[in-house]
């Protein structure tokens, strides 16, 4: 399916590549206000060639939906096949069964001799309960397969782990008895082989109405091959319409061709007419209709190719499904194996039953053997057989079911196909619908042609006559050229006249221009000056901006002052709070001392150690009172600074105002010396220049009527001769483009068939390569796909068999300490041992028996281990009562640590004082930072009102010196934040030995967390024996108990 889909897209894409490179015509070469009847020409061939390609990539894809249905259609068959040759297995089965069961029963008819239950019946699952009664009631392993004789005297197993045989000597005397049983055993085998001949029966019949639906379905799918195909025959119609476009194209061509003759001449006449404008707007309408009539059916192709590739993946999905339905037949069949084992074995018994009627029939008294009868009653109830017969019933229900759900998607298919049939056929009269609409599309493009025709032979006639009229015109203009040749000769001399004036207004012209270059130089002279007080203007402005920039400066540091003073500000307010954190933790603290008061006595050791903490942290608080005062000293010496700046800052004021003074009187000077020269200068410039302009003004005036005259002389000479050579290059072009454009469509409709016939025969080689293909795959997947599905049957009987046996021996070997011979006398299984079913049976029932009476001995060993857990319990309450002893005392040494932190609670309560004196500090300072940057804008304010000074330099050195001086505040700010460091420092330490405390309070819990891992080793043992999974609980409560 996917290479199919594959050919399809290639096809597509050729097509595609083909679209780009074909010719458009004449109408890339031509302008479109005169070639319109050729543009719509070369339209109608490309849209026509891209229905044709887009038909032939729909033919494609159906010929592809028609070889998929050939190859499901395939598939069908050969699943039939081999639907029929699993059915022929399984009668080869059942004869080989038949067979095997027969040659068994005449063997166990041929025993004389006293064989006892082990020839009559095989192995029944009641062997496998738990025994129920007396110890001397015990029954030996029995296999169909093997005559154990009938004294046993094969190797004595253990009384834990032995399967004994009942006595030979009781046969003779409970004859009668076990005759009547066996009568009962026989009836309800009887009932039982009904039962599931029923139920056999009925799957049969569901298996049979399965295999009609699939027949069905196959009958119907071959009918609709024989009875041609919709894919076929739409394939047909499609390729027949390709055939008429493909001939009214050529026509179209042919009639271009000898039409493109005369329509040189007739596009020159195209802007003088009326009536040929009329018939072609006409034309243009009837080909948009033909235009949109064409798009809608490549819309509704479009959809009838959606169509088909929606029925393509519904195909798919078929194919799958009836893969499904394949795989769920062969797992149906598969059961139906495994119930008719049951049914030979019911068989086999009722054999049994029928012989041993027949040879042991005797009397017996009523009594005992209607209560051996109840016995045997009570011991078939146990059987699993009837559950097994229970689970082959779920089994069959669920079977049928799964086979009702295949015959409704069977019918689904069906009623698919249907569908899908009806709406082949719907596409079908799409086609045809489509194909009457192209033939009346047809009828009337010939229409338009010969009314076209018509149009193009009158347009000739007038196109002549033009040209007549063309050529009177020119004659005419030619005669009025010498005409305004001789004016021009006039005009010149005029001109001359005029130049001879210019010259002597050019000499009046030079005079004032020489008058203007002195008044010039003067202007330039004055304008030295002004520039030269405009660059001590402007340096002084760069003075005063550089001044700007230094105290931009400055506030930028009073900024980072503030800043700094902002951090230690929030480092005191951390201060703060951890101070409240830690007041918390001594209230907790406190709280927990109350509690333990009694038990402090024994740590006079650790009071040693904290006063001598408490004499470390009264030294530290001497050092921090030193440094206090060193800060108090500092903040002395920035009062000082501070007057200082402050009375430089007056003396700069003064300077201002009297350098602003200075400015103001040179500038008034400037301005009235600038306004003398304005004024002067401008009546000069006024009276030159109203002289200037008349005498322009009247040169103008004649200049120009002079220039109007010459340009419409010109102007008609050269628009004559410009038509006359335009006309006759056009004409030569359009002649070469015509025969230019002839011979490239020869060359490109020989080019185009040769590549269609290339294509087809690739398509056709792809197409044949395919289908071998996906043949052969299919073929071989189908058998890979069969062997490893037997392989998988056979390896899954065997490894569950294995699985089971491996169980068992891992729960004896997980029971199993002292008893290594016990436990490889139970487990003997063999390799081979999977194979013999009976065998296997036996083995693990010896296996149950062992594991229930070590489960017994566990049991016994758990009461020991309880007893045990008993005495250490008794052991673990001493221990605590010690441990609560030790706890006081604990208690005590708590108290007295209580009494310590509140000695350092008064201590961090005048440290918090101390921080709060220095916070009102360092508030008065910021303060002070304040006036200053207030005082320092004032100042700069006043400067940059000051346009000049001269000794702005000398005076910013005083600047600079303040400068230094808010460095070294910014270093006295420093060693404060130091000083905060360290008392940081000193309250973590303090929380440090508060938490060397509370280390010291956890010892007592450790003691008790050690006698907590003393008591949980001593529980091991017995938690690990009571945490252990009891797997003979899960296989045989009722022996536990």
């Amino acid at each position: 399916m996917s290479q199919a889909m594959d050919t399809s897209s290639e096809s597509e894409s050729f097509g595609k590549k083909v679209r780009g490179h074909r010719p458009r015509g004449r109408e890339t070469h031509r302008r479109s206000g005169r070639d319109r009847g050729r543009v719509s020409g070369g339209r109608e061939d490309v849209r026509a060639a891209e229905i044709s390609d887009k038909i032939s990539t729909l033919a494609n894809t159906l010929q592809d939906t028609s070889r998929n249905l050939t190859k499901v259609d395939k598939m069908l068959g050969q699943y039939r096949d081999h639907a029929d040759d699993q059915a022929e297995a399984m009668t080869l089965l059942r004869e080989s069964l038949e067979d095997s069961i027969n040659q068994l029963q005449t063997r166990r008819l041929s025993r004389t001799n006293g064989v006892h239950s082990s020839s009559v019946s095989s192995l029944h699952n009641s062997d496998l309960e738990a025994y129920s009664g007396s110890e001397e009631k015990r029954f030996q392993p029995t296999s169909p397969l093997k005559d154990y004789g009938g004294s046993p005297k094969g190797r004595r197993r253990s009384q834990s782990a032995g399967v004994r045989f009942r006595d030979s000597t009781r046969a003779a005397d409970d004859i009668h008895s076990v005759h009547q049983t066996l009568r009962d055993l026989y009836s309800d085998q009887q009932r039982l082989s009904d039962d599931l001949d029923r139920e056999i029966l009925r799957r049969n019949r569901s298996d049979i109405d399965t295999r009609r639906a699939m027949e069905n379905l196959s009958e119907h799918m071959t009918v609709s091959q024989r009875q041609d195909s919709v894919s076929s025959r739409v394939e047909r119609r499609l390729q027949e319409l390709e055939r008429e476009m493909n001939t009214e194209r050529e026509k179209e061509r042919r009639a271009e061709w000898r039409a493109a003759r005369d329509d040189d001449q007739q596009e020159n006449l195209g802007r003088c007419q009326v009536r040929p404008d009329e018939r072609e707007d006409a034309l243009t309408a009837r080909l948009l209709r033909a235009e949109r009539e064409k798009s809608k059916m490549e819309q509704e192709l479009g959809r009838a190719r959606r169509l088909l590739e929606q029925s393509e993946d519904r195909r798919e999905s078929l194919v799958q499904q009836v893969e499904n339905m394949r795989g769920e037949l062969l797992r149906t069949r598969a059961e139906k194996t495994a119930v008719h084992r049951p049914q030979t074995e019911t068989s086999q018994l009722g054999a049994q039953l029928c012989s041993s009627h027949a040879e042991r029939e005797g009397g017996r008294d009523y009594s005992e053997l209607e209560k051996e009868v109840a016995e045997l009653r009570e011991q078939l109830h146990k059987a699993s057989v009837r559950s097994e017969v229970e689970e082959l019933r779920r089994a069959l229900e669920s079977k049928e079911r799964e086979n009702l759900r295949l015959s409704l998607q069977v019918k689904e298919f069906s009623s698919d196909m249907e569908g899908r049939e009806e709406q082949h056929l719907r596409i079908l009269d799409q086609l045809k619908s489509m194909q009457s609409r192209g033939q009346t599309e047809r009828k009337e493009m010939e229409a338009l042609v010969l009314e076209s025709a018509r149009s193009k032979n009158e347009l000739k006639t007038r196109a002549q006559e033009a040209v007549r009229q063309w050529r009177a015109k020119c004659r005419r203009l030619q005669k009025e050229l010498e005409d305004a040749e001789v004016q021009g000769r006039l005009h010149v001399e005029k001109a001359l006249q005029v130049s001879r004036e210019k010259e002597s207004s050019e000499a009046q012209l030079k005079t004032l221009s020489q008058q203007a270059e002195a008044s010039r130089r003067e202007l330039g002279e004055a304008l030295g000056r002004l520039a030269l007080r405009e660059a001590e203007l402007h340096r002084k402005g760069v003075e005063l901006s550089e001044a700007h920039q230094r105290q931009l400066a400055l506030q930028q540091e009073i900024r980072e002052v503030k800043e700094a003073s902002a951090v230690l500000h929030e480092e005191s307010q951390r201060q703060t709070s951890t101070i409240a954190r830690l007041r918390e933790e001594n209230h907790i603290l406190e709280e927990q001392a109350d509690v333990q008061a009694r038990r402090l006595q024994r740590d006079q050791e650790d009071k040693a150690e904290l006063q001598t903490t408490l004499k470390q942290m009264t030294a530290a608080h001497a050092q921090l009172s030193l440094r206090l005062a060193e800060e108090e000293n500092a903040r002395k010496d920035m009062q000082r600074a501070t007057t200082e700046l402050q009375a430089k800052l007056t003396l700069l004021q003064e300077e201002r105002t009297s350098l602003s003074q200075q400015l103001k009187l040179e500038r008034e000077v400037h301005q009235k010396e600038l306004n003398n020269m304005a004024a002067t200068v401008k009546d000069d410039r006024t009276r030159k220049d109203r002289e200037v302009q008349e005498t322009l003004r009247l040169c103008r005036q004649e200049n120009d009527e002079l220039s109007t005259q010459l340009r419409e002389i010109k102007a008609d000479a050269v628009s004559d001769k410009e038509l006359r050579v335009a006309l006759h290059i056009k004409l030569d072009r359009m002649k070469d483009e015509c025969d230019k454009l002839v011979a490239q469509l020869h060359t490109k409709d020989d080019a185009h068939s040769l590549l269609q016939r290339k294509y087809q025969q690739l398509k056709q080689e792809l197409k044949d390569k395919v289908s071998v293909d996906e043949q052969r795959r299919v073929s071989e997947s189908e058998l890979l796909r069969l062997e490893k599905k037997i392989v998988t049957m056979e390896a899954e009987r065997e490894t569950v068999l294995s699985s089971l046996g491996e169980e068992l021996d891992a729960v004896c070997r997980s029971l199993v300490r002292n008893g290594q011979d016990k436990l490889q006398q139970v487990i003997s299984q063999r390799p081979g041992l999977v194979k013999d079913p009976h065998h296997w049976l036996a083995e693990t029932k010896t296996k149950l028996r062992w594991l229930s009476e070590e489960v017994r001995e566990r049991d016994a060993k758990e009461r020991r281990l309880r007893k045990q857990h008993q005495q250490t319990r008794d052991e673990l309450k001493a221990l605590r009562q010690s441990r609560s002893s030790e706890q006081e005392t604990l208690q005590q040494r708590l108290d007295q640590q209580e009494k310590l932190l509140l000695s350092l609670s008064t201590e961090k309560k005048e440290l918090l004082e101390r921080s709060r004196a220095k916070e009102e500090e360092m508030r008065s300072f910021q303060d002070r930072v304040l006036d200053l940057e207030m005082n320092t804008r004032i100042a700069l304010e006043h400067l940059e009102s000051v346009p000049e000074k001269h000794c702005l330099l000398d005076d910013f050195k005083d600047l600079e010196e303040s400068r230094q001086q808010m460095a070294f505040v910014e270093q006295r700010c420093g060693r404060y934040k130091e000083i905060v460091r360290d008392l940081q420092d000193q309250l973590d330490e303090s929380k440090r030995k508060i938490q060397e405390y509370r280390e010291a309070k956890l010892d007592a819990t450790s003691r008790s967390l050690r006698l907590a891992a003393l008591s949980s080793s001593i529980k091991g043992p017995s938690t690990f024996l009571s945490s252990t999974v009891r797997p003979d609980c899960l296989f045989f409560p009722s022996q536990v108990e």
